[in-house]
């Protein structure tokens, strides 16, 4: 392997402990640069975080791996998991309608509906709504100056039922956000794709292959073995409850990160892989103007619950037979989607208790903010009643709050990550990786964090670092 020799190693600094923090130290560690890694928190692993409830270690953060998405099988073999996967059970969830419980239809996703035959068999939408959806083809084809909002998209194309009903509870529980200021460019590039071609929707993906199955997978110990296993075989070193007060670029192009103990380092390049509300105040003494733009990116506070009802209190509950639940905002609930846990991963199934996994909180939203945890759960639970009939009352509970955790991939999200990345090859070596720049999900953040190694290594080249075979 082509490595860089140990007479002139290269030296990398990323702040932030998180997977695309992690991704980024392994690749560069794997090929001979030295890197310190410093996280805040006294864990590293970010928003991927495992407890245990009612006996179950249960993931309060990132669910699952999405294993056929770009990458992540072949990461898991190489990290010596592929064995111990667990893939989730097979089923469909519900949406909650003004008319009650509906499945939500085969083939409809964060971009609405692929084909609209399971859509009319669904009892979702009105005869009005299904009329307006079956227009599509038929509509002028406009040109997408720049971005646009991905409800605005879908509605324009398939009317604003399509929206509400579907990617509102879809791709608005996942971003946490508002659907109509989410980027259609930063989160669905396919309709973007079609958009710039003037295509239809519909007629652009008929006789297409939906292509593989969503193949969602854990392990029995939760996610947190990812986290454990991407350091392994690697001499990265790790330091934990440290915080980094400022970056500062020295007269000889390198840098320098003042640690809050009173540690001074020195390195050749630093990744940032750490929010874009905490990038900017470390990058603010380089350049205001880059720190102004990534203070643009907003976050929403969002918190996972875990609920142990008896088994024998809900086994006669219809509703739980599906593996979760959607609630349109539209709904006006504090619940925003449900996973029953324990019909969804086979490792969670349970003969005295029925775990269910709740969510809560969107963008411009602070009610889950001002309950004390009691009260959270109590709200929940609630309008979980009012959604599938329960009647048993929580014998166990777990609230995990995450605080601004989900950045707002809004309109014009790529323009502004183009300018601060434009803006940072001003500063050779310093680089951006994370859910803020490069979108929400494990495989996302990876991708992230290795596009940052790659830049990496290709600044240790052009500085003159030599390699050698090893």
């Amino acid at each position: 392997m082509v490595r860089f020799s140990n007479m002139t190693r290269p030296t990398v600094a990323i702040v932030g402990g998180g997977i695309s923090g992690l991704i980024c130290a392994r690749r560069l560690s794997q090929q001979g640069v030295h890197v310190t890694l410093f996280e805040a928190e006294p864990r590293l692993g970010g928003e991927i975080r495992t407890t245990t409830v009612a006996g179950h270690l249960i993931d309060m953060g990132a669910e699952a791996v999405h294993v056929s998405a770009p990458g992540m099988s072949a990461l898991i073999t190489e990290l010596g998991l592929a064995d111990d996967l667990i893939n989730s059970n097979p089923g469909t969830s519900w949406l909650w309608t003004k008319r009650g419980l509906r499945h939500l239809p085969a083939g409809v996703g964060p971009a609405g509906p692929r084909h609209l035959r399971p859509v009319l068999s669904s009892g979702v939408m009105s005869i009005a709504g299904l009329l307006r959806a079956g227009l599509e083809p038929l509509l002028p084809r406009r040109t997408l100056n720049g971005d646009i909002g991905v409800g605005q998209y879908v509605g324009q194309r398939f009317g604003r039922q399509v929206v509400e009903r579907f990617v509102d509870p879809v791709l608005g529980s996942l971003h946490a956000g508002n659907v109509n200021k989410l980027s259609l460019r930063a989160i669905t590039p396919e309709l973007a794709t079609i958009a710039d071609a003037r295509g239809s929707v519909m007629m652009s993906r008929r006789g297409q292959k939906s292509g593989p199955p969503m193949s969602f997978a854990t392990w029995a110990g939760g996610l947190s073995i990812l986290i454990e296993r991407l350091l392994t075989g690697t001499d990265v070193e790790v330091k934990t409850s440290t915080p980094i007060d400022s970056v500062r670029r020295l007269p000889n192009g390198r840098y320098q990160l003042q640690v809050t103990n009173g540690l001074v380092i020195e390195v050749d390049a630093v990744v940032l892989a750490v929010p874009a509300r905490v990038a900017a105040d470390l990058l603010r003494p380089l350049s205001q103007n880059t720190a102004d733009i990534l203070k643009r990116v907003r976050y929403a506070s969002v918190a996972t619950i875990i609920i142990a009802y008896p088994r024998a209190g809900v086994k006669e509950v219809h509703a739980l037979g599906g593996t979760g639940l959607l609630v349109p905002s539209a709904r006006g609930r504090l619940l925003k989607a449900a996973t029953f846990l324990t019909t969804k991963w086979p490792h969670l199934a349970d003969p005295n208790y029925f775990l269910v996994r709740l969510s809560s909180g969107r963008a411009d939203e602070q009610e889950i903010e001002k309950l004390d945890d009691a009260a959270l759960v109590a709200r929940l639970h609630s309008d979980l009643v009012d959604a599938t009939g329960i009647t048993a009352e929580p014998v166990q509970f777990y609230v995990q709050r995450w605080p601004a955790a989900i950045p707002q991939l809004e309109v014009g999200h790529l323009e502004l990550v183009a300018k601060v990345r434009e803006e940072l090859d001003h500063y050779s070596g310093l680089m951006l990786a994370g859910s803020s720049y490069d979108g929400l999900g494990i495989a996302a953040c990876i991708r992230s964090g290795e596009r940052a190694a790659v830049s990496c290594l290709s600044l240790m080249g052009n500085l003159g670092f030599n390699r050698s075979l090893q």
